[in-house]
């Protein structure tokens, strides 16, 4: 019988997630905020700004590019981790080996340092996207693949999910404050692109402390029982897993869901800034309320999920964001009816979308932690890594296509010289509404309560199975 997990370790291990919260925020909330800058930002244009067929940006290019060598490090990285035979374990030595080039390579994305509209910025910048979605996948899906063999009990890891999403909403929520930082050293004199270039730098170095002490929180062989190794081919193994019906359902529901948030988090700074018309200088509160309104949400959400079920959190979640988006589309004319109160409104609007925040950033993680039990004792097999590489890929395809369509979308309407119109910041509205009413649809068909009743009748009979 292998130790427990004692909680400070456990928390150690969730730093990574404050690294994985400014990481995703960089790209996520201000990679196309960066390199299709509005006129107000002062950020010069570093990538050129041709677009191919007349609509897809260089952004767009780009950030498919990376998630096509994504699709290919996902599954294999995942396999490598669940037939791994290194003495310490086949999760830790992954994250120690990435944890360096996953912190400097979102760094250097923002550090193009070629001439405006330069061709160079763009192979610049992709090879680093690249490095860092590469470095990300060797880093989180083994990552990931440990926490339901170092936490066996379902219960525990709602607990567990609350600490990590807590330690990421939190840093999310200091990366939203980028504004402010950023306009705090510009009031220094220092230039619009080097502000935000510090502010990142920053934010980067933090993530690099919090990865290098999660990846050696505690030592693996010592909390994990002998495990039965995968012995299929990377491609038989992704076929038994989209057999698993709970899996299929619920992974077309997670998927669906981090679009719509993607969505959101990619253009949320433009709702705010256009169609709110509240000042950047301000913007940082409106997000800051949203984290701070999700993390006080997140005790009443794991004890609520525990009562009614994580299932019903989400169904809630997804209703609750899909009326948000059919409001974002009439943003603008709302702002007109409050003139002078634009903030007031733009708050409001972070306090509404503080529960979906919580909700899908706790309980999606917990509920794919059941599956992959299930699934382990339904056929004595261990495939953690590779449905945590699933999971994983789940979130880099609802950013990258976020990016893509959002980058493309924004730039309908938009006046000549500029890269982002008013028309193009309504419609991404309407795509993001769209997957989540999706997501609820799917949400709703999971069956929670089959998975959960299976484990608790078959606890400890694993290695009988």
């Amino acid at each position: 019988m292998k130790k427990t997990l004692p909680k400070r370790k456990m928390i150690r291990y969730c730093l990574s997630d404050i690294a994985k919260g400014l990481f995703n925020g960089m790209i996520g909330n201000y990679l196309l905020y960066f390199f299709q800058p509005t006129v107000k930002s002062g950020i010069p244009s570093l990538l050129p700004q041709n677009k191919l067929l007349g609509f897809i940006t260089i952004m767009a290019l780009l950030t498919g590019l990376s998630k096509v060598v994504d699709a290919i490090t996902d599954p294999w990285v995942a396999n490598l981790s669940d037939r791994c035979t290194h003495k310490d374990g086949r999760r830790m030595p992954f994250m120690k080996y990435s944890a360096i080039p996953y912190a400097v390579s979102v760094l250097m994305i923002f550090m193009a340092p070629f001439a405006q509209r330069s061709f160079a910025n763009i192979i610049w910048v992709g090879f680093f996207l690249i490095t860092y979605y590469t470095s990300y996948t060797f880093f989180f899906i083994p990552r990931n693949a440990l926490i339901p063999e170092v936490i066996p009990d379902a219960k525990d890891r709602v607990g567990y999910y609350g600490i990590s999403t807590a330690f990421f909403m939190g840093s999310s929520s200091f990366m939203y404050a980028a504004t402010l930082f950023v306009n705090l050293i510009k009031n220094l004199g220092v230039s619009a692109l080097w502000s935000w270039r510090i502010v990142f730098a920053a934010f980067a170095t933090i993530g690099l402390i919090c990865v290098l002490l999660g990846s050696t929180a505690f030592k693996e062989t010592d909390y994990v029982e002998a495990s039965v190794k995968p012995r299929q081919s990377l491609l038989s193994s992704a076929r038994s897993i989209f057999k698993n019906k709970s899996f299929v359902t619920f992974f077309a529901g997670d998927l669906f869901s981090y679009i719509s948030m993607a969505f959101f988090q990619t253009a949320m700074l433009y709702y705010i800034t256009m169609l709110l018309n509240v000042p950047e200088s301000q913007s940082f509160l409106v997000m800051l309320v949203a984290i701070a309104v999700a993390l006080c949400l997140f005790p009443m959400i794991v004890k609520l999920s525990k009562k009614y079920g994580k299932k019903t959190m989400l169904v809630i979640a997804s209703v609750i964001f899909t009326v948000v988006f059919a409001f974002i589309f009439f943003g603008d004319l709302l702002a007109s009816l409050v003139v002078g109160y634009e903030l007031f409104l733009g708050l409001f609007m972070g306090i509404v979308v503080a529960f979906p925040f919580a909700a899908i950033n706790i309980l999606p993680q917990s509920c794919m932690s059941d599956i992959i039990q299930k699934d382990s004792i339904e056929n004595g097999v261990n495939r953690e890594g590779f449905f945590s590489a699933t999971k994983t890929f789940i979130e880099k395809i609802a950013y990258s296509l976020a990016m893509v369509v959002v980058s493309s979308v924004l730039a309908i309407g938009a006046a000549e010289g500029e890269s982002v119109g008013m028309l193009g910041v309504k419609l991404t509205g309407v795509f993001a509404g769209i997957f989540s009413l999706l997501s609820l649809i799917f949400f709703i068909i999971y069956n929670e309560k089959g998975v959960t009743k299976f484990i608790e009748e078959h606890k400890g009979n694993g290695d009988e199975k």
